[in-house]
């Protein structure tokens, strides 16, 4: 029977709620006409295998609706709670104030929105951060908060809506892009809640829900595909080449080493500086250089004037032909813009046909593409060659400590993932022991051997 029936709303009296006919199944939801609010669910009996009642088929019910919510409380069992005392302890206890669920419904329409919220944290919040987690935040408010939780209000953002939000995107986009949701949303509320402007005093939505788990990764290159990951490195063209062997055997991220100039790399020491600015854990790192890139990047040192040069004939070339749109994306550049491009190690105006408003190179997908492509090689990203280089010093038995040292970890849980890899005294370890078993093995069966002639039984004599 539906809720909106009439016949479920009259007001309530012992006598008719007690013939009330128990349903076969579903739920019926009585409304009581004298106490707006009051409600007697009539479930199905369920009866246990010795014929008793089990549940209770009658129950009396607060129901109302709170921030644009339904919610119900529970006041108890019918007959043991008769009508008269359920309706007294609706008006005492649940039912609430006008004059205060006025306020609350006024406080709740002034209330912000996550929208206007997400705008307030970006002025106030994101220009400290660092420009990639501001292109994160922006990525995953634009594709997955905006769209699902944007124009609820702050108070009206329950946990199983978080919950939900986050169970989705795991299951469409994958575990990343529902935790990372997650954390830019957390951020958001504790934001809100610390600052005296707005002083937020609702829940953390985000508290206490299952996050999507993220497995650390750990792919880097194998000893069977590093000949022909550098056999496609060796065909790939300059700036490139110089860019992925700096990645691979440096060690450092691939923003640091595309954004690095001429200042960073003390190439009379041997040492790669990432200042504090453009580090991810805001403290400077030094990193020592190999040999063998330590000689390239001299030797690139000394070309790069005249590669520049030549991009520039070349821009020349192509503003002579009068190829529409060539003069605004690539126009000659200037004895000024020459120099200045030149305090990069990288810099974008080697790039033929891909200009930017960046000085340095800033987008490698390309190049990276025909990496794996030549190499034959699949699930691995440009991040994979720094865990290289941390795997291989594992292999070769270097220290947890100097590991995290040389790839500029601040915290050493990140170092953790070499642990697996650094198994030199393990593997010693076992080694010993197997030796040792398989030694014990050995005389045992030389011992059965020896046994097993004592007890067999002499020839007899010729002819006996």
């Amino acid at each position: 029977m539906a809720a909106a029936d009439p016949a479920t709303r009259f007001p309530f009296t012992e006598a008719r709620l007690r013939d009330w006919p128990t349903p076969a199944n579903g739920r019926v939801r009585l409304k009581d006409a004298g106490c707006p609010g009051l409600c007697l669910y009539v479930s199905p009996k369920v009866t246990d295998k010795l014929g008793k009642v089990a549940n209770n088929p009658k129950q009396f019910y607060f129901y109302a609706k709170q921030n644009g919510r339904p919610v119900e409380y529970r006041l108890g069992v019918f007959p043991t709670l008769t009508v008269e005392e359920a309706r007294r302890k609706v008006k005492t206890e649940v039912a609430p104030d006008p004059a205060a669920a006025a306020q609350a419904r006024r406080t709740i329409r002034e209330e912000s929105t996550l929208a206007e919220l997400w705008d307030w944290f970006k002025r106030h919040h994101m220009p400290s951060l660092r420009a990639s987690t501001v292109r994160r935040y922006e990525d995953s408010w634009r594709l997955h908060l905006l769209p699902m939780l944007g124009s609820k209000r702050l108070s009206a953002i329950r946990r199983g809506d978080v919950q939900s939000m986050a169970d989705t995107l795991a299951k469409d986009c994958g575990n990343g892009a529902g935790r990372h949701a997650c954390a830019v949303l957390s951020a958001m509320y504790h934001a809100a809640a610390k600052d005296d402007a707005l002083a937020y005093k609702g829940d953390i939505p985000t508290a206490g829900i299952r996050r999507p788990k993220v497995a650390s990764r750990a792919r880097f290159l194998q000893p069977g595909e590093l000949p022909t990951f550098l056999r496609a490195l060796s065909e790939e063209p300059e700036p490139w080449r110089l860019f992925w062997t700096c990645c691979l055997f440096v060690g450092l991220r691939r923003g640091n080493v595309a954004s690095a100039r001429w200042t960073d790399i003390a190439l009379d020491l041997g040492q790669w500086l990432v200042p504090e600015e453009r580090s991810k854990t805001g403290a400077m790192l030094t990193v020592p250089i190999p040999g063998p890139v330590l000689e390239r990047l001299q030797e690139w040192k000394a070309a790069l004037p005249n590669r520049l040069l030549e991009a520039n004939e070349a821009r020349r070339k192509l503003l002579a032909r009068g190829d529409a749109g060539v003069r605004d994306r690539l126009p000659e550049m200037t004895e000024a813009e020459m120099a200045e491009a030149g305090l990069y190690v990288f810099p974008s105006a080697l790039v033929p046909g891909k200009p930017t408003a960046s000085l340095h190179i800033v987008d490698p997908k390309a190049s990276w593409r025909r990496l794996l492509l030549r190499a034959k090689l699949a699930n691995l990203r440009p991040h994979d060659l720094r865990r290289s280089i941390g795997s291989w010093m594992a292999l070769g038995g270097v220290g947890l400590p100097i590991i995290g040292a040389a790839l500029g970890h601040k915290d050493q849980r990140s170092t953790q993932v070499y642990a697996r890899l650094n198994d030199g005294a393990v593997r010693a370890a076992m080694n010993r022991a197997t030796d040792a078993m398989l030694a014990a093995g050995s005389a045992g069966e030389q011992s059965d051997k020896t046994d097993t002639t004592a007890a067999r039984p002499l020839p007899a004599p010729a002819g006996g």
